[in-house]
């Protein structure tokens, strides 16, 4: 059976008064916008007509679909085409929007059914409708109509809307999200719903409804089908009442409680990843049956029990039993199913103290065992030299008894070994003789526990290093945790510099430390748009130079040598570092004239306040950018290198920790006795001084080998101890010092101790950061030695380029634009924060009307972005406040609300909203109006 022989459908008012205020923001966007778009305009228009396309799909508004489709194709065709639209294609689209839009406002309208048909079936568009698709669209319009109770279907729950899988590809964060604020989203959803049932509030049916819809957005972001149906179906229930401002009856307001008791129900088994309750069909099917007799028979059945439907009684959760479609399904070793169990992040942090006091102190322990092993290894050399003295005693009394005459007259008479006489004078030696036996054989038996305590000591050592390892593995997360965030930033980039380019993420399996990895998104997101932005050049000048027309962003992470490295290379036409000297010189940041090699010239972009832009945009010329990704993967301890070639394009490698709890380092010992601990990061090799040659220049001290000449310091210089003469020393370590761009330079201490893997200990947020200091580190002696960045020291007192950086410094006083994103919905505030946070602006949040106020007063945002409904103070009264304030009026507001009528559009533009989005709102929708607002 073809569509035209189909029953037409019958469509609920609702949806078409959703469906036309889609279209109207889209219209509104394209009146705004003037003739010659861009692609940025055609691709929002694409990505705001899928979700419309896909609704039409789901009612089976069969010709409404059928022409967004088309007009899909049209804004494809577009995009490809080279060059930009004509005034008429762009008028031409802007009049079938309208048209369309008409078309929903009254189905049965054939005069607007025609006109929308000829609209679409014009060579104004690029791709056009045939008669005979004319026709048949014209067939599928006429079958549509407006639903009547009459119309209205008996929905069935199945055991699909009731399941509580969580989608597989969802973000980390957004996980993060629904565990944080699912549970206090359900229980104030059940305080709501108990004011109105016991305190019959009518005022509190609309906040339960709108607790029902956050909890339903949180929902289908995260896929879970069963939760977004359930509060679906209660939301719907819930408007009505609220706009017939009606109580419901005894049997709904127990159906409702139970309802909620369900939902609650719901929340704990995803938090625990357990099956739902077992009653959710019939909980689920009761709640269809009530918005039903509501949309059918009117708010009289509101006081009427459901008719053929037996009391049910409540009933409990079943046990937990293992479910592959009700669970998330984790891997584990051997293939078994393994449970997940939440934990408060501070719970982590404490475990990391006590996991890095405990290898602390089994240091301290392995340090006192060897001492008392040298102990017991002087105390038997101190019984074998007793041994020998009692030895040599006892041959001298022997031959003193032998050899020496009779010293009294008396004893002539008597034999000299007369036994009584022998006796008495070897009694005391024969008795010191067993004493040091006895005191031999406790020795051996304190070497027997001795060993046995080093056994247990290994043991425990093991035991330790092995629990020290899980518990840094509880912080150790994917990297493409990131790349979400990651492709969305380059979409979102390109959308703004009118560039095509692809992000290709390489090594997304890597584990790293979440903290590590969570403290490198800023500075890959800064990366990013500064590759789009700086590095790729336009489709035109890549196709001018033989390249493909979409550049090539390439990510790669790996992990070697207790580091992580990340590579960002992009195939753009490089840095242009005459241009670089120009600019530098130009703005002061270098003296005019002084000479800069290439390397020292592409680093200057790293300074603060740097751009090689001169207007401002979304993306650059603020001067804020590269130097945050310096500052920040310094502060991390980890190194930047770049390496650039003009037409072929840049890399950027950085170098991190792996960990943030441990640390390798090489002790060391200054002339001034005190021991340092040496991060081993950027030490490449350990060399003694004759295997080179020291020498004094003017500059400084250089060390030269065969492999060439580097500049040398002494420990002492950088640590700010009194400087020592190492050419009075006959030998002496030296060490080899990895600097930015493949730099070497040397470093001469006294003494090396050892290599110690240590426990990492910030200095605490009340001391400022000192360059190359990120931290100490307790040794085995329980005494505190500073953590040392060589890098760090050297580059902070003798780079090349400290004087510029200096004068830099106090020169530029820049930050970023502050967005206030007001919503009182957790998701919404995190993930609008997390959007703008991405794109470069700084984001404070508030959680309604009245908190948002109080951080204006402390401090005036540059755009407020707020939520039409929340409590306390709407976003209606937020904006008419600030628009009647004399110091907050410039400010513009953005509000952002699902409620699209033309109702709440004028009250808005009379509050003095500056732009007004209506949910969904897609990404480059936000960042175009503030960019429109802000610029």
């Amino acid at each position: 059976m073809s569509l035209l022989e189909q029953p037409g459908p019958k469509i609920d008012p609702q949806i078409l008064t959703m469906l036309s205020g889609s279209l109207d923001q889209l219209s509104q966007l394209w009146e705004q916008t003037e003739p010659g778009s861009n692609s940025t305009l055609l691709e929002a228009s694409q990505d705001a007509l899928l979700p419309l396309e896909r609704a039409c799909e789901t009612v089976q508004l069969n010709g409404v679909r059928m022409l967004l489709e088309g007009l899909g194709q049209n804004l494809g065709f577009m995009r490809q085409r080279s060059g930009s639209l004509s005034a008429s294609e762009h008028s031409h689209f802007a009049r079938c929007l309208e048209a369309l839009q008409a078309h929903l406002a009254d189905l049965g309208d054939k005069e607007k059914r025609d006109t929308l048909v000829d609209m679409i079936s014009t060579p104004d568009l690029p791709v056009h409708a045939d008669p005979q698709q004319s026709a048949f669209i014209t067939g599928l319009l006429a079958l549509a109509g407006i639903q009547s109770p009459e119309d209205m279907e008996h929905p069935q729950a199945t055991s699909e809307d009731v399941e509580l899988s969580i989608a597989d590809d969802i973000d980390p964060q957004l996980l993060e999200m629904l565990y944080d604020e699912l549970p206090t989203l359900v229980d104030e959803f059940q305080q709501h719903l108990q004011s109105v049932l016991d305190a019959r509030e009518l005022d509190a049916l609309l906040s339960a409804q709108r607790a029902a819809h956050t909890i339903k957005g949180l929902a289908n972001m995260a896929g879970i089908k069963g939760l977004a149906k359930l509060t679906h179906c209660m939301e719907d229930v819930l408007e009505i009442l609220t706009e017939a401002k009606t109580l419901p009856g005894p049997q709904m307001a127990e159906d409702l409680t139970e309802a909620t008791d369900c939902l609650a129900q719901m929340s704990e088994s995803i938090s625990a990843s357990e099956p739902g309750p077992d009653n959710a069909m019939d909980v689920l099917q009761c709640m269809m049956d009530w918005f039903y007799r509501l949309k059918t028979e009117g708010l009289d059945c509101v006081s009427q029990p459901l008719s053929g439907k037996p009391r049910r009684e409540p009933r409990r959760t079943a046990p937990a039993q293992p479910d592959a479609k009700a669970t998330r399904q984790a891997p584990a070793q051997g293939g078994h199913e393994q449970s997940q169990l939440r934990v408060p992040v501070s719970l982590l942090d404490n475990l990391f103290r006590i996991a890095g006091e405990s290898s602390t102190l089994n240091a301290q322990q392995d340090d006192r065992l060897k001492q008392m092993h040298r102990l017991a290894r002087a105390n038997r050399e101190r019984q074998r030299i007793l041994q020998k003295v009692m030895f040599d005693i006892e041959q001298q009394l022997q031959d003193y008894f032998t050899l020496s005459p009779s010293q009294d007259s008396d004893d002539s008479d008597f034999d000299p070994l007369e036994m009584d006489r022998y006796h008495s004078m070897h009694t005391t030696l024969s008795q010191l003789q067993e004493a040091v036996a006895d005191v031999r054989e406790v020795g051996r038996e304190m070497a027997e526990q001795l060993r046995h305590l080093s056994e247990m000591h290994a043991a425990q050592s093991n035991l330790q290093k092995e629990s020290l390892d899980n518990v840094l593995s509880t912080r150790q997360v994917p990297v493409h945790s990131l790349s979400s965030r990651m492709q969305r930033i380059m979409r979102q980039a390109c959308q703004a510099a009118g560039k095509e380019a692809r992000l290709v993420i390489e090594g997304e399996d890597v584990l790293v430390d979440s903290q590590v990895l969570g403290q490198l998104a800023d500075p890959l997101m800064h990366i990013i748009r500064n590759a789009v932005d700086h590095g790729l050049e336009d489709p035109e000048r890549r196709a001018a130079s033989g390249k493909d027309e979409t550049g090539t962003l390439t990510i790669r992470f790996r992990q070697a040598e207790n580091q992580v490295q990340v590579s960002c290379s992009d195939d753009g036409g490089g840095i242009n570092v005459q241009r670089v000297r120009e600019i530098a010189e130009r703005k002061g940041l270098v003296q005019p004239g002084r000479e800069l090699s290439d390397t020292e010239a592409q680093r200057l972009i790293l300074i603060p306040g740097f751009s090689t832009r001169d207007e401002i945009s979304q993306l650059s010329g603020r001067g804020i950018g590269m130097d945050v990704v310096y500052q920040q993967v310094t502060r991390l301890q980890g190194t930047i290198s770049i390496h650039s070639e003009l037409g072929k394009g840049t890399s950027f490698e950085l170098a991190l920790p792996a960990s943030s709890l441990l640390i390798h380092t090489l002790l060391v010992r200054s002339a001034g006795k005190r021991i340092y601990a040496l991060s081993s990061h950027t030490i490449e090799q350990s060399l003694l001084s004759a295997d080179g040659t020291l020498e004094h220049t003017e500059t400084g001290m250089i060390f030269i080998t065969e492999e060439g000449e580097y500049p040398a310091y002494a420990l002492e210089t950088l640590v700010g101890e009194k400087p020592a003469d190492y050419t009075e020393q006959p030998l002496f370590p030296v060490l080899m010092i990895k600097l930015d761009q493949g730099e070497k330079a040397a470093v001469l201490v006294p003494e090396v101790l050892a290599h110690r893997q240590q426990v990492f200990k910030s200095m605490g947020e009340h001391l400022p950061d000192i360059p190359g200091v990120p931290g100490v580190t307790i040794l085995a002696d329980g005494d505190v030695a500073p953590i040392i960045d060589l890098q760090g020291r050297i580059r902070q007192r003798h780079s090349a380029l400290s004087p510029v950086l200096e004068l830099a410094e106090p020169e530029f006083n820049l930050h970023l634009p502050e967005v206030l994103v007001v919503d009182d919905s957790l998701s919404a505030r995190k993930t609008l924060a997390t959007l703008l946070r991405d794109s470069g602006y700084e984001v404070r949040t508030a959680i309604d009307g009245l908190d948002a106020l109080d951080k204006i007063r402390q401090e005036a945002p540059a755009i407020v972005l707020t939520d039409l409904e929340m409590p306390r103070m709407s976003g209606m009264e937020l904006a008419a406040i600030l628009s009647n304030s004399k110091q907050f009026r410039n400010i513009p507001v953005v509000m952002i609300t699902s409620r699209s009528t033309s109702k709440h559009r004028g009250e808005a533009e009379a509050a003095g909203v500056s732009a007004y989005l209506t949910k969904p709102w897609t990404e480059s929708q936000v960042l175009d109006q503030v960019q429109k607002l802000l610029f």
